[in-house]
């Protein structure tokens, strides 16, 4: 057997055997979404909707390759290149060797789907339109998947040094900002008289449809070409111009897999990642001296040492204090000013997601918690009480900034909002992080920001949903419509839901953490997700 043929079995055999929970909720989310470019092809072709709307839809699948490693980096990789570092093979031989099993993922799987949508267009207009669609989908999933392969090996590279950290963090900082506000311009611009109660709608002609200056150019950029090839030869156009398209994917995809093949021989030239320790030894009081707040002020100082020792945390929060700011100069300039207090929402279910995982981070230390009495009630409370300063109280701060500064006539419904869902977010973040461990490689094992961790995607999806759920509740308890409902009463209902939350989940996170912590420990011990469901409920390991 082949060296090749080796790695794509190893592959395989990780895919089959190894932890399933990050790829099966990958693969359902993922497949929905790709079944919904299909059937949008489909309604393009029946005339219910704009045929030029299945541009965006392929536009965006090839988009999310582009930022996939920026905004999880070091968390899809199936077979770790430094694994090989001591074959007996020059670096370029065993990249080349490890360039046949990259395509074996289920972001491959989900985006065949939704390149299946080139099928539908062309299957009107005979077998010659079909092969051309089945050459197009071939040729641009190879493009897209040395397109993201490329993309990781670059961030990684940058995670390996300070500077890159930070271009790296603004970078998915800027993408997070566009996905959560950047629509705000586009509807400032359509509903421009909302902020005052006006509901006029101000249409562009040929509503309905993409304009076409954005459709050409979408069909212009190499994430288009299968697609403009298809169009090409559903339209009976000459072959030069169904050929451009498709010979410029495989040379594209060619250039992309070179590339791809020198960076991983780079990284196999050099010695294992990591990155300077940014602690520095100093002389301390006595360790003999109790100090004040107990077991819970010690949790509280590990827990803000470690949001700023661990790397994957520090970048965490680096993305949650500055994509609000980046936030807020989206929406400053445009007529929905009004709802910059709002932000203050969005910070906070930033804030949760980037903690949703912590437990995991942590790794094998968790023993200390189990086996240490009373030391699970003051772990959970310390780690509410850490978040709360570095995520919790500056979101407040800005959310009252940002009424003051935009007097919107809405400030105190989310001034509300905010408070709720602080609370939530401060309370749902260390029970998912129980409840929905991202199972990684230990932290002793983690020396760089470039090392794989656990894909929190499912937790972090739950807790975004969980806190704008919460969040909305003071509104709807006061009913918006009620003009004559001070601050104060906004401001103590969104108090109470939040404290209620902190107060209603602490409890249901000790008690899981007692029953499941033994099978957690075993798991993050093993890196085996599974060993959660299989183990016993109780253990006697826990004592607290």
């Amino acid at each position: 057997m082949s060296t090749s043929a080796t790695f794509a079995s190893m592959r395989l055999r990780i895919l089959r055997h190894g932890p399933h929970d990050e790829r099966g909720f990958g693969l359902v989310v993922g497949s929905i979404a790709a079944s919904g470019v299909v059937v949008l092809a489909a309604l393009g072709i029946s005339g219910t909707v704009h045929p030029s709307w299945l541009t965006v839809g392929i536009f965006a699948f090839g988009v999310f390759w582009a930022i996939g490693p920026i905004l999880l980096p070091g968390s899809s990789a199936t077979l770790d290149p430094q694994w090989f570092r001591t074959l007996p093979a020059r670096p370029t031989r065993i990249a080349r060797d490890l360039a046949a099993s990259e395509a074996m993922s289920v972001g491959t799987v989900v985006t065949a789907i939704a390149l299946c949508s080139f099928f539908v267009v062309a299957a009107a207009h005979g077998p010659g339109a079909v092969v051309i669609a089945a050459l197009a989908l071939a040729a641009q999933l190879m493009f897209l998947l040395w397109l993201g392969r490329c993309v990781a090996s670059v961030v990684a590279g940058l995670l390996r040094t300070a500077a890159g950290t930070w271009v790296a963090a603004v970078q998915m900082s800027l993408l997070l900002a566009v996905s959560f506000a950047g629509w705000v311009p586009v509807a400032a611009a359509v509903l421009p008289n909302l902020g005052d109660g006006g509901t006029e709608l101000l249409t562009p002609s040929g509503a309905g449809a993409v304009p076409t200056g954005i459709e050409n150019l979408l069909l212009a950029l190499p994430t288009g070409w299968g697609l403009a090839a298809v169009l090409a030869a559903t339209t009976s156009a000459s072959l030069v111009s169904v050929a451009v398209p498709l010979l410029g994917l495989v040379a594209g995809a060619m250039l992309l897999r070179a590339v791809w093949i020198v960076l991983t021989a780079g990284e196999l030239r050099r010695p294992p990642a990591r990155t300077p320790s940014n602690v520095t030894a100093r002389p301390t009081a006595s360790t003999g001296r109790p100090r004040p707040g107990g077991p819970t002020r010690a949790v509280f100082d590990r827990e803000i040492t470690t949001w700023f020792r661990d790397p994957h945390r520090r970048l965490g929060a680096i993305h949650a204090w500055i994509t609000p700011l980046l936030m807020v100069a989206l929406v400053a300039p445009t007529s929905w000013s009004w709802a910059l207090p709002f932000i203050g929402v969005m910070a906070a279910v930033l804030g949760a997601m980037v903690a949703v995982n912590t437990y995991a981070l942590d790794g094998t230390a968790l023993w200390q918690i189990l086996t240490t009495p009373g030391a699970i009630r003051a772990d959970v409370r310390g780690r509410q009480l850490a978040w709360l300063l570095l995520f919790g109280i500056p979101t407040s701060a800005l959310t009252l900034a940002l009424c003051l500064f935009s007097e919107s006539p809405l400030a105190a419904v989310a001034f509300g909002m905010t408070l709720a869902a602080t609370g939530a977010a401060c309370a749902s973040a260390p029970w998912l992080g129980v409840l929905m461990p991202a199972i990684g490689p230990d932290a002793r094992q983690r020396v760089a920001l470039s090392s794989r961790t656990g894909n929190p995607a499912g937790a972090q999806y739950t807790i975004f949903a969980i806190v704008l759920a919460v969040a909305v509740l003071p509104p709807v308890l006061i009913h918006v419509g009620a003009a004559d409902v001070p601050w104060p009463v906004h401001t103590f209902l969104g108090a109470a839901i939040g404290v209620g939350a902190v107060v209603g989940l602490s409890s249901p996170t000790r008690s899981r953490l007692r029953r499941t912590g033994p099978a957690l420990l075993s798991a993050m011990e093993s890196g085996d997700s599974s060993r959660l469901r299989r183990s016993p409920r109780a253990s006697s390991r826990v004592v607290s």
